[in-house]
């Protein structure tokens, strides 16, 4: 059951961070486009995932640290039966089926130069698998973390991970319609 739970949460990574990657290689023009003066142009979206990966990985950092501790401490990995369930409420995260507050401190600043924020996002990407590695043998059910959105309350590190990919892939939706955006805007000129 764990093997399968991780190879699940790496294949996330893998195919999110993938995903991410191409985004590089856009025009300038249309990395830089914003529809309206109030949303994020493509290069902003890029940015807001990389600060909320950081905070989300100060936690999954943590977390992990604390697991390997219990393990080494005895404690036991337990799997509940509900324990997919966590699993099909956080892939709702994926969508834009629900509201979602920002913090401040994750808005981008616009600032980030794009090899920065590759780089960064490289760096996030391994720290991600390196946790996982850690954790091969279901360690991370042993440590829950409280997480407010879309009230799902308390995730382990492989949902809290999991989460971070699915937190990715709203944003992959959302530059993917500012692109269709620029392209339809494009072709009106």
């Amino acid at each position: 059951m764990m093997r399968n739970v991780i190879q699940v949460v790496r294949e996330a990574l893998l195919t999110n961070f993938g995903e991410l990657d191409q985004w590089f290689a856009k025009e300038p023009e249309v990395l830089d486009f914003k529809p309206d003066q109030d949303q994020w142009s493509i290069r902003e979206v890029l940015e807001h995932i990389t600060m909320t990966n950081y905070f989300l990985l100060l936690i999954v950092n943590k977390a992990t640290r604390r697991a390997l501790d219990r393990k080494r401490n005895g404690h036991t990995v337990i799997i509940s039966g509900d324990y997919q369930d966590k699993f099909n409420q956080i892939d709702v995260i994926g969508s834009k089926s629900f509201g979602w507050v920002r913090p401040e401190h994750m808005e981008p600043t616009g600032m980030k130069d794009m090899s920065e924020i590759k780089a960064l996002l490289k760096q996030q990407y391994a720290q991600c698998m390196y946790n996982l590695s850690l954790l091969k043998n279901g360690e991370g059910v042993l440590v829950y973390t409280n997480m407010s959105v879309n009230h799902l309350g308390k995730l382990d590190i492989y949902q809290y991970i999991y989460f971070l990919t699915k937190h990715i892939e709203r944003h992959i939706r959302q530059m993917q319609r500012l692109e269709k955006e620029y392209e339809e805007s494009a072709i009106m000129i």
